[in-house]
C-alpha cells in the first residue's frame, strides 16, 4: 500500500493487487497515509494453495483492470 500510495502522490499510475482477505487492512492503510480513495484490484483469496494455473487464470481474470489502471 505505502509504494502504490507514493507513486500515485507522484504522478505515476498503480495496480496494488490484494486478496479479498486483505480489502479491510488495505483500506485501513491507505486512510492512515492519507489516501482513503485509493483503489486497489482485488482477487480471490487464498492464493498460497493454488496451482501455477490456479494462478495465472487469477492473473488473467485481473489483467484487464490492471492495465487499466496503469495507462489511464
Amino acid at each position: 500500500m505505502h509504494d502504490g500510495v507514493f507513486f500515485e502522490d507522484q504522478g505515476i499510475p498503480t495496480a496494488t493487487v490484494i486478496s479479498t482477505e486483505f480489502v479491510r487492512a488495505a483500506r485501513a492503510q491507505a486512510g492512515a497515509l492519507g489516501a482513503a480513495d485509493y483503489q486497489t484490484v482485488v482477487v480471490a483469496h487464498p492464493i498460497q494453495p493454488l496451482t501455477r494455473d490456479e494462478v495465472r487464470a487469477l492473473a488473467d481474470k485481473a489483467f484487464d483492470e490492471i492495465l487499466r489502471r496503469l495507462t489511464r
